[in-house]
Parts: structure tokens; sequence; C-alpha cells
């Protein structure tokens, strides 16, 4: 094969590459009703050169939602090794917390390919939660989680958290970070939580958004 003959498909790819990066961008940022549009011109692209690579915007949510499970499967895989399950919890839901809020798409994306719609997706589904139960079942046995608490109420939480970055708050980092501080107190044993009679960061950068946005207080001087 003449190199003639291989530059399409290194141009094939270099194009699907930078389609998928632009598509994980635009999702990150909207959502994934992102308009294709806006993501081939990301891309530096046509439209009908998206249409080529991924001919629904299924096809383009699928890929991208593989790309986030596997990046989810790798922080998984370094927290299973960690010598304590809580730790090991703890940094998994720390990165899982900042990455709803980093990637907007992140849930909904899920949401989006159901069970028995893709086997690969299914597969890595799958096992997250194997893992994830894992921790559980580890960070239970040590006695730093508590025994009447359950992956249903770690799915709860991540279906707050991920309000925090759908409804606009000025500072949904730092709420977050201190929801993330509140569940990770709910799910832990006395001995595991950590108390400090010091105001947390997030607790301080929030003083100034959420009363006047929930309750119209005046905001701090």
């Amino acid at each position: 094969m003449t190199a003639t003959e291989r530059r399409p498909r290194r141009d094939q790819q270099r194009n699907r590459e930078a389609l998928l990066s632009a598509a994980r961008e635009s999702f990150a940022s909207q959502g994934i009703g992102a308009p294709l549009d806006v993501i081939a011109r990301r891309a530096g692209l046509g439209n009908a050169t998206l249409y080529r690579h991924f001919p629904t915007r299924r096809a383009l949510v699928v890929e991208i939602l593989r790309m986030n499970l596997q990046r989810s499967s790798a922080v998984l895989a370094v927290a299973l090794r960690r010598p304590a399950g809580w730790d090991g919890l703890v940094d998994y839901l720390s990165w899982l917390f900042a990455e709803q809020i980093d990637n907007a798409a992140y849930m909904s994306a899920l949401r989006a390919v159901p069970s028995g719609q893709d086997e690969e997706v299914d597969a890595v589904r799958d096992q997250t939660f194997a893992d994830l139960n894992q921790l559980i079942g580890r960070a239970k046995a040590e006695g730093a989680m508590r025994a009447d608490r359950w992956i249903e109420d770690i799915l709860l939480a991540l279906t707050l958290n991920e309000t925090l970055a759908t409804t606009g708050h000025r500072d949904a980092r730092s709420a977050s970070q201190r929801f993330l501080e509140l569940t990770l107190a709910a799910l832990a044993t006395e001995s595991a939580a950590a108390e400090s009679p010091d105001e947390p960061a997030a607790v301080l950068a929030l003083r100034g958004t959420l009363g006047t946005e929930l309750a119209g207080l005046p905001a701090p001087e």
C-alpha cells in the first residue's frame, strides 16, 4: 500500500479524534443537546464530515459515554488499590463529584444509553457498579462506613450534585465540594468522620452566594 493510499485513513482518524474532542468539550459545557453544527465548527470541520463519522447524535453520545466510562474505570482501578476501602471510596467520590461539575453530560449520557442498547457500555457500566459496591463492602468491613448506608444513597447524592452543574449556581464548584463533605459525613461512622470547629473553605466561599440566591438575603459586606 502506498503512502498516498494510506493518507486518507490518517486524515479520517485525525478528523474523528478532532470531532470527539470537540464533542466532549461541547457536551461537558452544554450537555448532550449541544448543537452538532457547533461541534463540527469547533473541530474545524464541516457538518458532512461529522455525519460521515457519526450519522446520528446517539452514535456520538455513545462514543463520548464510552470515553467517560473508561476514565471513570481508570479512577476506580486506582481507588481499588488503596489499602483502605474507605480511602478508595473517598478518592472516587471526590473525583466523581468534581467530574459532574466539569462535565455536564456525564450522567445525562448514562441515561441516554440505557441498559441493553450497547454491549460495551453495558459491560463497563456493570463493572463500575461492581467495583463501587466492592469499595462500599470493604469500607463497611473496616468499620469506616455505616452499615445502614447503601449504593442507592450514593446515587441519590450524585443526582442532587448533578443539579448544581445544571441550575447555573454562581459557585457550583464550592457548593459541590461542601455537598461532598456532607455526603461523606453521612456515610462515615463516627471514627471515620473528620470533625473540625473551623469553617471549611467551601462554606466560606458559599457565604456570599447561597443566602442571596436562595432567600434573597443581602450580600455580605
